[in-house]
């Protein structure tokens, strides 16, 4: 994983392939509280969605369908 991403965004992203919090969150260097609330934080959102280019989580109303059945990356996963 990208190493500007923040430890939080980092452990997110292992939750969504499939870790589970505590596990995610112990490996890279986080409280499991802190992913917890920021888990609870992205539900209560409800509008995120991850982009199906790099996974980031993203507005659910900036993912480009069109693109994705153009298979064109999306800016996210041109940067360094």
């Amino acid at each position: 994983m990208e190493q500007s991403t923040s430890r939080t965004q980092r452990a997110l992203v292992l939750v969504r392939k499939g870790k589970t919090p505590y596990a995610a969150a112990k490996e890279v260097g986080l409280t499991p509280a802190a992913l917890y609330a920021a888990i609870k934080r992205e539900e209560a959102k409800g509008s995120m969605a991850a982009c199906p280019c790099c996974g980031t989580l993203v507005p659910a109303e900036k993912i480009n369908r069109n693109a994705l059945k153009e298979r064109q990356p999306c800016a996210q996963s041109s940067l360094p």
